[in-house]
């Protein structure tokens, strides 16, 4: 992430990565690249929106068969709770003023909501010992060597990393963006980082001798939290307020990222429909079509949870390899072609240390893939695909299960390949670059001031091949 802060300090635009990748990448390839990037980022923001929707839809499901067990749950009541979950959002997103006041609340509403629930569970769970949480090495995957299984534990904690670089695409609307953006990654995965650490810590702590019977539940926290209280409305109802409400937020988040990105590779022609997604709403002051196409994909991609839960949920997994790779690419070109290629960079600048940071991620990020593209468990049969992000995918028959992220991976590049081959090639950045033709802004001025401050930056000056 601080290799990424870094860029960002050096181009604020909404594009992030795939605008990075325009800059840094070798002259023949930063097209195709800077393309593939985008469309890796966007699988990879749908895919976060559609699990916090699923997970937020599972936590209801989870109440209604513990409190109603005559009745008989279907996909398609699954499907229309995650439906909500994702338009309900929206409707905050069309108010982009009250934004700031509502992540102010969310700030309140997880911090809160964490220390109490740490008090709580501390005080009232019945808790496992000192040796347990740091000594013991629980081995459930059928895997043999250790150091392996330790890595493949980081699926889920990994996962709770992301959305940290959200404000890439939100710089465009930000003062002093190439100042205060790379602060803001950076310090949100410091927290994001010690804050997961010390729940896990708690939660060894505080999961009891029989945490493997929750993991039978249609949702392990749902469980988790009636035991502890002891209670099945109030323990049901605290864990859903608290897990749906943080899905909320990020939702909201990922609407709003993922909406700028979008509407940042529409204005570069990356789309089917460019000129219809590239257009800013007046009357909302936000990309209000690239938002709706957005959530619209979104929904889609949920119909698959109405024939099997395996394309569902390799969608979730893969779109944590696809974010990797769009992280991996421009880090790469930097390693690659020196960073005596970055302009200045008064805000942000890891000096001496540039080299050995860039790598040490680059490292990270290529370790993550393979440990996203690798099963879970063993032995492995091609079943169901292994998403491993929420409690109702980690039931014991995970351990006969096929991780299908790669499968995913190859197919965003195989349909983002069709559409470069049949009319991308000809129209991204050529018909149309957003940062170096226009000066498009929603809020406040433009960062980057058209083509003249792309050149300062390191991107050489061309003839524009068509105004817009």
């Amino acid at each position: 992430m601080a290799s990424l802060a870094e860029y960002c300090s050096i181009w604020p635009t909404a594009g992030g990565v795939q605008f990075y990748t325009q800059i840094v990448a070798p002259q023949g390839s930063r097209r195709f690249l800077s393309y593939l990037v985008g469309w890796c980022v966007l699988v990879g923001e749908i895919s976060t929106s559609s699990s916090c929707a699923l997970n937020s839809a599972d936590i209801v499901a989870a109440l209604v068969e513990i409190i109603h067990p005559e009745v008989k749950w279907k996909p398609y009541m699954t499907w229309l709770i995650y439906s909500g979950f994702l338009v309900a959002p929206a409707i905050s997103n069309l108010l982009p003023k009250y934004l700031p006041a509502l992540q102010i609340f969310g700030a309140f509403f997880n911090i809160s909501n964490g220390f109490i629930w740490a008090i709580v569970f501390l005080v009232l769970a019945d808790k496992n010992s000192s040796k347990f949480v740091f000594s013991e090495f629980l081995n459930t995957s059928g895997w043999g060597p250790k150091g392996w299984v330790f890595i493949l534990s980081m699926y889920v904690p990994i996962y709770g990393l992301y959305g940290t670089d959200g404000v890439m695409h939100l710089v465009e609307e930000m003062h002093n963006a190439s100042r205060d953006a790379p602060r803001v990654m950076i310090w949100s995965m410091v927290w994001a980082g010690v804050t997961a650490w010390l729940s896990a810590i708690v939660m060894c702590y505080t999961v009891g001798p029989n945490w493997e019977t929750y993991l039978e539940e249609t949702s392990s926290y749902v469980a988790w939290f009636m035991d502890v209280l002891d209670s099945t409305y109030g323990g049901g109802i605290w864990c859903a307020i608290m897990m749906m409400g943080l899905n909320y937020l990020i939702i909201v988040n990922m609407n709003t990222a993922g909406s700028r990105l979008a509407w940042s590779m529409a204005r570069d022609r990356a789309f089917p429909y460019s000129d219809y997604f590239a257009v800013v709403s007046k009357r909302f002051q936000m990309p209000f079509r690239a938002m709706m196409g957005f959530i619209v994909l979104n929904l889609l991609t949920g119909l698959l949870v109405l024939g099997s839960s395996l394309a569902f949920y390799a969608i979730i997994s893969g779109g944590g390899v696809a974010l990797q790779v769009s992280y991996c690419i421009p880090i790469l070109c930097v390693v690659l072609r020196g960073r005596q290629h970055l302009p200045p960079r008064p805000h942000f600048d890891l000096g001496r240390w540039g080299y050995a940071v860039n790598i040490s991620g680059l490292l990270w990020s290529i370790v993550t893939i393979l440990f996203y593209i690798f099963p879970q468990y063993v032995p492995v049969v091609g079943e169901i695909a292994n998403a491993s992000l929420y409690p109702r995918m980690m039931i014991s028959t995970n351990r006969l299960q096929m991780n299908w992220a790669i499968v995913i991976l190859a197919g965003v590049v195989v349909f983002g390949g069709v559409y470069w081959y049949w009319k991308g090639r000809h129209e991204y950045l050529i018909l149309s670059n957003s940062v170096l033709d226009d000066n498009v802004v929603i809020h406040g001025e433009a960062v980057v001031s058209g083509r003249d401050a792309a050149a300062m930056f390191g991107q050489p000056q061309t003839e524009k091949r068509l105004e817009l």
